[in-house]
């Protein structure tokens, strides 16, 4: 193991379990069996901070998607596991494969080097977990993030919006006490929920507008690139989502760079629409590839505004 993540002390209980099961991942991977020491400490640490039904479920989900793992890699020509890395730390992949992998666009939580395989035997794994049995979100890209992408003013918007209710509902300019106050007040929290639906809409269809105008071979890019995941060449990598509350648990696996819907997007053949109040959903001949959603962090007009890349 190279490196792990920092986290302070307000970290939350979903990402202590998001942990949990990645490291458990890579435990059942290496034939149920620490892959160094760190692993080892770092599991310890975050596993005395969840429940002992979160743990259950994470060890869980973890046993049978290290075996649907498996069971890819040996279909694609991969022989034994020789090593396991949980590629938290910025530059870990590219220290370990040699080859320059810019991480932010390389979802791989945890890295596999096998004894023989295509791609010099490395194979990498983005874990996922929930509780029900459908797909999950699959990207969550901050408000900032698509205005520098695409050259739009979604943050300016929300927070022109943001600070006009502040100044009619007298609301606390601090952001922690903007949300007690909210939570502590149904009335005021009546018209906050009101404004933000009205303010993700309004963001959707500036959203929609841009996405609109690109020509197709323009949106291919930024949906493969930025969305989808689906532009990485190396290491190769699979999305595995763990699923269920209850035994008997499941999983899910997608081949990011080769599936069906990423087929249909390719033919150029695809259009957008509005769905619901704060999304816009994306077709290729036909079929709901995905869709992009608008969402508070947490509290509306009381936390940040982000996306969120979802199943449709």
């Amino acid at each position: 193991m190279e490196s792990f993540k920092r986290y302070n002390l307000n970290e939350s209980r979903n990402t202590l379990i998001a942990d949990v099961n990645e490291l458990l991942v890579g435990y059942y991977l290496n034939n149920n069996k620490w892959y160094d020491n760190s692993a080892k400490k770092q599991y310890e640490s975050r596993v005395k901070e969840i429940n002992p039904e979160d743990l259950e479920r994470a060890t869980g989900h973890a046993e049978i998607m290290a075996k649907e793992f498996l069971k890819y890699a040996r279909q694609k020509g991969y022989g034994k596991v020789s090593k396991v890395y949980w590629t938290a730390r910025a530059g870990s992949m590219t220290k370990l494969t040699g080859v320059d992998v810019d991480q932010k666009k390389n979802p791989t939580d945890t890295l596999i080097k096998f004894a023989s395989g295509p791609s010099d035997g490395w194979l990498g794994l983005s874990a996922k977990s929930t509780k029900g049995k459908g797909e999950i979100g699959f990207k969550n890209p901050g408000a900032g993030t698509v205005d520098k992408k695409l050259g739009i003013d979604l943050v300016k918007k929300y927070k022109e919006a943001l600070e006009k209710t502040m100044e009619d509902l007298d609301l606390p300019k601090s952001t922690k006490e903007r949300k007690l106050f909210i939570r502590a007040n149904s009335e005021i929290k009546s018209k906050t929920t009101k404004i933000g639906m009205d303010v993700m809409s309004d963001l959707r269809d500036n959203l929609f507008s841009k996405l609109n105008s690109m020509d197709n071979s323009d949106l291919l890019d930024y949906f493969l690139e930025d969305w989808l995941d689906a532009n990485v060449m190396y290491p190769p990598y699979v999305k595995v989502t763990g699923k269920g509350n209850k035994k008997p648990f499941s999983a899910s696996l997608i081949e990011p760079t080769e599936n069906e819907k990423n087929e249909a997007l390719k033919s150029l053949d695809f259009s957008l629409e509005k769905v619901g109040n704060e999304s816009i959903g994306v077709k290729a001949k036909g079929k709901k590839i995905f869709k992009m959603r608008f969402k508070f962090e947490s509290e509306k007009m009381a936390s940040s505004m982000k996306l969120s890349g979802e199943s449709w």
